[in-house]
């Protein structure tokens, strides 16, 4: 195939024009003072998006085509929300109150890319530089059968893959950590800052940004089960007396792509934990969307797109970056250890 391109002779001009129209959106912030007379100037900072999708529809994140319909969220975040509340409370009525002061944020604007939490860490009202780590919850309420909770943030701090090992119950939970800092969530905004993050999330499921997503589903057990783990984990890091030290763990917000972004996607959902290797595993595959269309079903691996490797989230949001809408990419998966090929159209 060559180009068929000719010069009609003729000039055509156009104009548009854009009309922006502004919203307000407000964080929460609660603050806990800390006890002790040092250690009360630095912070542990629990998080949780409350924004959602609203009715949906045409220019929203819905996956549910253009149905216009209240997406409830109640996964994605009112269970992040409600656990942040709840472990706010508890730290708030203990008798004995953590050694560092803590703050607990509930953030706007995370489905419009991350602005609360972006807002926030460009005008914190603290000093940045004393924060010893920021916590994220968002989607912990279907905690499975298989009792995986994924963690990711572990590397960006010494210590921090051993403190969650030697706390947890592996009985209750099974951690499937990742390294990595940066994700498509509010705790990017703060790794880009140099600060220590944790994000703590059950996983994909299929009525992810749908209608479908409501509290019947929700698995109240298992965020009992989660809670009491992230208390214990967040009590340690706010009453140590030794203090987190950043590693940097992955690429920063700045330089990536957010799996957020309006940009050409697969309609796939990714496996953000990394909890394989090698590859990238599509935890859902939407139907009507390009990778249903091509033939990707769910648990394929992504090892390449257009022939270049991807082996893990980064690499697979770096991939997506380089192509465009229209386009007919080459996708290699595993599929039950098979080599497969797949054409895509874009």
């Amino acid at each position: 195939l060559r180009p068929h391109s000719f010069r009609t002779g003729i000039n055509a001009s156009a104009s548009s024009e854009i009309i922006r129209e502004m919203k307000t959106a407000r964080n929460v912030v609660m603050m806990l003072p800390g006890r002790d007379e040092t250690l009360k100037d630095e912070y542990v900072i629990l998080g949780a998006h409350y924004d959602h999708l609203g009715m949906g529809g045409k220019g929203s994140s819905s996956l549910a085509g253009d149905t216009v319909a209240i997406h409830p969220g109640a996964d994605d975040n009112a269970s992040g929300v409600a656990m942040m509340l709840e472990l706010a409370e508890k730290f708030a009525s203990g008798g004995r109150k953590p050694e560092r002061t803590m703050i607990f944020i509930a953030f706007s604007g995370e489905e419009q890319g991350l602005l609360g939490s972006k807002y926030f860490s460009e005008n914190p009202g603290i000093d940045l530089s004393g924060v010893n780590v920021m916590i994220n919850l968002d989607m912990v309420g279907r905690l499975s059968g298989s009792k995986v909770l994924q963690i990711s943030g572990v590397g960006t701090a010494e210590g921090l893959r051993e403190l969650i090992t030697e706390t947890n119950d592996s009985s209750l939970i099974i951690p499937a950590f990742s390294d990595e800092g940066f994700g498509r969530s509010d705790h990017s905004s703060f790794y880009g800052k140099d600060i220590p993050v944790l994000f703590f999330f059950t996983g994909a499921h299929s009525e992810y940004h749908k209608p479908g997503d409501t509290w019947d589903l929700i698995n109240y057990k298992g965020m009992k089960k989660l809670a009491d783990l992230i208390y214990n984990i967040t009590e340690k890091l706010a009453s140590s007396p030794e203090r987190l030290v950043f590693k940097e763990s992955g690429p920063k917000p700045e330089t990536t792509r957010t799996i957020r972004k309006k940009t050409v996607t697969l309609g796939i959902m990714p496996d953000f934990a990394g909890s394989i290797n090698n590859g990238l595993r599509a935890d859902e595959v939407f139907p009507g969307r390009p990778g249903a269309l091509g033939g990707m079903k769910k648990g394929d691996i992504i090892t390449a797109i257009n022939g270049k490797t991807v082996s893990n989230i980064q690499d697979y949001m770096f991939r997506m970056g380089q192509v465009k809408y229209g386009q007919e990419i080459t996708l290699d998966i595993l599929r039950d250890n098979n080599k497969i090929t797949l054409l895509i159209q874009l």
